[in-house]
């Protein structure tokens, strides 16, 4: 149970959604869905992050070995990339064991459409299309890196955005190189709770407190965030799930960071259907009327009594028992599929109080 001196401002921290006009979501490796939308930081990520509403974008910095940066998160090729024919990529094929263009011109980013597998990007390459995008990007180079990629990177993340348009975040080992190593205090940073103290990355000064809702349990991530807001600290979690989102709503982090979830209706795309009423039968039937979509993105507000499962969009989760009238939502992005409603398994105490669907076309 959370601390009573927690519990006030956890309540104020579950707000409707237009309450949370000035939160962030970054669309992690751009929205790949992963790697079936798209391929993972491609062009094609980032043009449909920015097309789905995403003010935030996450990239990974990788190198070949001819020291060209590369937007890759992995270490290998083998998850993320196929050869040419469609082949898969042999177990431990090393990013860093190839020269660029080799990578380039060998191998595709996978998708599920053929029109979406195309080519990897260099850094610049994948920042421009950010900043052509409008997208704040969120740059993640990978630990262990040599000597040379991060004046490199800075360079270009330099000259694209401009110093201090940018984050470097994630990897802690990063953030001590940039702040204690090479003494820059202009580029905002961000560092991840788990992986150091929270003393330490505070004392970085400019940072964002990435504060895991997986790894930490309910009562410590709140006091992490209680603490980080009180020192006046930006805060970011990750989330693609029902149970993660939930948390994250009710402690009113700053900067959402998905793989699957859809950022918060602001008026992006095309509405082809709301929801009228509390018949949640009723609106199930017209979720599934609305037909496949090839993108788009579906938003569920609930207030319940009681508990019942719900599947929205191919993913199933549990409502949590509430004797006192309880409100959540979940928002998820649709690729190439019904984005369906329903409510299960009811209890006895169930009781819709208020119910409002979203679907819409991207």
């Amino acid at each position: 149970m959370l601390t009573l001196l927690l519990l006030p401002w956890i309540a104020a921290g579950c707000t409707a959604s237009g309450e949370d006009a000035g939160r962030h979501f970054i669309a992690h490796r751009g929205a790949t869905m992963r790697c079936t939308l798209a391929g993972e930081n491609s062009r094609e990520a980032i043009r449909l992050a920015a097309r789905a509403g995403f003010n935030c974008i996450e990239t990974d910095v990788r190198w070949t070995s001819d020291s060209v940066l590369v937007a890759v998160h992995d270490a290998t090729l083998t998850r993320t990339f196929t050869r040419n024919d469609g082949s898969p990529v042999p177990e431990g094929t090393a990013v860093s064991d190839i020269g660029y263009a080799a990578l380039r011109d060998s191998f595709l980013l996978k998708a599920a459409r053929p029109e979406y597998r195309t080519r990897v990007l260099t850094l610049e390459e994948f920042c421009t299309e950010c900043r052509d995008c409008g997208l704040r990007t969120f740059i993640e180079p990978k630990k262990v890196a040599p000597e040379w990629v991060y004046p490199q990177l800075i360079a270009i993340a330099d000259k694209v955005f401009g110093r201090g348009n940018y984050v470097v975040t994630s990897n802690n080992d990063a953030n001590d190189r940039i702040r204690l190593e090479m003494g820059i205090r202009d580029i905002p940073l961000m560092g991840i709770l788990y992986q150091s103290t929270y003393e330490h990355i505070a004392s970085l000064g400019g940072t964002i407190m990435a504060i895991s809702a997986t790894r930490f349990g309910e009562e410590e991530y709140f006091a992490h965030v209680s603490r980080a807001k009180a020192d006046g600290l930006e805060t970011e979690s990750h989330a693609d799930d029902f149970e993660r989102f939930d948390r994250i709503n009710r402690a009113g982090i700053d900067y959402v960071s998905t793989d699957l979830l859809a950022p918060d209706y602001t008026g992006q795309g095309e509405t082809i259907y709301r929801s009228r009423g509390r018949d949640a039968a009723k609106i199930a039937a017209e979720s599934r009327a609305a037909g496949k979509m090839e993108f788009g993105a579906v938003y569920l507000d609930l207030e319940w009594t009681g508990s019942a499962t719900v599947t929205l969009a191919g993913q199933t989760f549990v409502l949590p028992e509430a004797e006192l009238p309880r409100q959540a939502r979940h928002q998820l992005l649709v690729f190439d599929a019904v984005p369906a409603f329903d409510i299960s398994a009811p209890s006895e105490e169930f009781r819709i109080k208020r119910i409002r669907l979203r679907i819409v076309r991207l």
